[in-house]
């Protein structure tokens, strides 16, 4: 079956203006198809587009801010933890605190003091869980000097001791010598005993997996 000539011998005949017309309409109706077909869709494919690229940018710059603050953060975190290693340095397990309690009561006879009571208290835990207070109601004899010379030397521990309560009697001369008795609080600190793990009790049941479990 032959398919239908197109007659342009019609058109030849059409007269220029209404050439141009047909002309005009054509291009016309490719345009408008571009545009309602192709270049509409597209442009809200777009706006889209800059609208998610403005929105990643925002959550860009937040999670860079963030990251910043993290990075601080950080490294606040491990100046905290160097000053924390360094005190707990001066904690010792309450085993050589009450050791290092008898080297203070040998350091203050061989300075020449009289030690007339040394009674250690019960020790107790700061509320924070960081150390234990283990306090000794000390009463000492000697010359002023002397006394004084041993608080300087507690004070000069590694170890984290602190006087408190100072009382001082009234001066008496003996052999010589004015003494005075004086009597304080002694504080050694050392870092609380870590907690057992809780076992099992023997003889527990165990309970059975199930299946798929």
């Amino acid at each position: 079956m032959e398919l239908p000539s197109a007659n342009l011998d019609a058109l030849r005949n059409v007269p220029a203006p209404q050439k141009a017309a047909l002309l005009f309409l054509m291009v016309g109706s490719i345009v408008a198809g571009f545009y309602f077909y192709i270049a509409e869709p597209k442009s809200g494919e777009i706006a889209t587009l800059q609208a998610g690229n403005g929105q990643l940018e925002n959550e860009i710059q937040t999670l860079s801010i963030k990251v910043k603050h993290l990075d601080e953060l950080m490294a606040a975190s491990k100046q905290l933890e160097v000053e924390l290693a360094k005190k707990k340095e001066r904690l010792p397990p309450e085993e050589e605190a009450i050791m290092l309690l008898k080297q203070v009561s040998d350091l203050g006879v061989r300075l020449g003091l009289d030690i007339r009571l040394w009674k250690p208290g019960a020790p107790s835990e700061d509320a924070s869980k960081l150390f234990v207070r283990m306090p000794v109601n000390v009463e000492v004899s000697g010359v002023y000097h002397t006394a004084a010379l041993f608080f300087d030397r507690i004070n000069r521990l590694p170890r984290i001791v602190t006087v408190s309560g100072l009382r001082m009697g009234s001066p008496k001369v003996d052999q010589g010598r004015i003494v005075s008795q004086t009597t304080f609080d002694l504080i050694a600190y050392a870092a609380p005993q870590e907690k057992p793990a809780v076992a099992a009790k023997p003889g527990a049941p165990v309970q059975p997996l199930q299946p798929g479990k």
